[in-house]
């Protein structure tokens, strides 16, 4: 139904920077006299990422509280906006480029929904299986630091009390560690977020210098 009701008309994809993928639909006209003269805007991410496109944040406040709750740190969130600069998608120049979106700014909340991707119930067990065979788990995720510390929480990569100083880091908090600060790191961290592939491959790398045995 909701293809029937709405074309989509270009993403803009997840970056680390913005912590939002966003896609642009218009209504695709049938039964539908306002077709090409609004432009709605889905935006998925967290809490930071989603929030920062709406304007009055009073409409926000309460349930941006509950989803920054660490019991909650999981807690993605799918927001609705409409876009007051009209349908205004800038044809690519570039072939396979598709279409530019229109500036993120100017948009009018609609509505949210909360989203929780809980882990598979096994993954808790094994995890203290490996625990108790002296395999260390790390976490290596591309999810928000945030998120990454209560999934690690719940599951039993960190304890529910455990400060997680110097045991989590982002991907941009690696880099800005000198090459022995990010050796150490390695040595005692088990998350790592925000990550990208070269971040994987450095991280295997000074695992291997230690002569541990790494697997994924």
């Amino acid at each position: 139904v909701i293809k029937q009701l709405m074309k989509k008309e270009c993403t803009l994809e997840f970056s680390r920077d913005r912590k939002s993928m966003s896609v642009y639909c218009t209504p695709s006209g049938a039964g539908n006299n306002s077709a090409g003269s609004k432009m709605f805007v889905k935006i998925k991410g967290l809490w930071g990422g989603v929030g920062v496109f709406q304007e009055d944040m009073q409409v926000l406040q309460e349930p941006a509280g509950s989803a920054a709750d660490p019991a909650l740190g999981d807690l993605g969130v799918l927001g609705w906006f409409h876009s007051r600069e009209g349908s205004g998608c800038i044809p690519g120049v570039n072939i396979g480029l598709g279409c530019v979106p229109p500036p993120q700014n100017n948009l009018t909340f609609v509505g949210c929904v909360g989203m929780l991707d809980p882990p598979r119930k096994e993954v808790t067990s094994s995890i203290e299986m490996c625990r108790k065979a002296g395999i260390r788990v790390i976490m290596i995720t591309g999810d928000n630091k945030g998120t990454a510390v209560a999934i690690c929480r719940r599951i039993g990569i960190f304890s529910e009390s455990e400060d997680v100083s110097g045991r989590a880091y982002t991907g941009r908090e690696f880099d800005e560690l000198p090459p022995e600060a990010q050796r150490q790191a390695c040595r005692e961290a088990r998350c790592f977020a925000r990550v990208e592939p070269a971040h994987k491959s450095r991280i295997v790398e000074y695992l291997q210098s230690f002569n541990e045995i790494t697997a994924m």
